[in-house]
């Protein structure tokens, strides 16, 4: 990286550390971009740049639970399954930042961010379903993906969060056990 990128970074960095403190709080209807330039030490005009609109500002910060996970997994137990190991880290994750998660699932910004994340999990749990046994060329074999897909995701635990009143090891212990359902299937599926 360069020394401009490096600054790019740092600038961004700052920016969603103080919309994460914000929303610590619980009140994203305090966020306003003057108080993440007061609490960043950024300017208004820099934060413009960055984020062009609020909802931009928002959907970046609950963005940040993803990207840490990314970044631990790198670090994960050897022999630990990686999407189930992805799964419950991402979780813990989305249940520190609740705030974001449940503004990101109600945005037009939100939405678009969790469709570009959404397009690339898709291949990886595609592969991760071959990599179980789960042959492409079997019945279902999208379905399962998709299926799948969406029991890792945001808007699933904020349903069995929010709505069911599961805690967070719970709700990824019901996942997971839908997950190695479906794959137990998916396997018997005739060709």
């Amino acid at each position: 990286m360069t020394l401009r990128e490096d600054q790019r970074e740092l600038t961004r960095r700052r920016i969603v550390d103080a919309v994460l403190e914000v929303a610590a709080g619980g009140d994203l209807q305090a966020l306003s971009v003057p108080e993440v330039a007061r609490r960043s030490g950024v300017s208004l005009a820099t934060i413009y740049r960055h984020f062009p609109t609020r909802d931009d500002l928002v959907a970046a910060a609950a963005d940040e639970p993803v990207r840490a996970v990314f970044e631990a997994m790198g670090r994960g137990e050897p022999g630990a399954d990686p999407l189930l190991a992805f799964h419950r880290a991402l979780w813990h994750e989305l249940a520190r930042n609740l705030p974001l998660v449940r503004h990101q699932l109600a945005t037009e910004a939100g939405r678009e961010l969790r469709d570009a994340r959404g397009r690339v999990a898709r291949q990886r749990v595609a592969a991760y379903l071959e990599g179980r046994g789960v042959r492409r060329d079997r019945p279902g074999f999208d379905r399962s993906v998709a299926l799948v897909h969406g029991l890792i995701g945001s808007a699933m635990f904020v349903e069995l969060h929010d709505r069911q009143g599961l805690g967070v090891d719970e709700a990824v212990d019901d996942a997971q056990w839908a997950i190695a359902t479906i794959i137990a299937a998916a396997k018997r599926a005739r060709s």
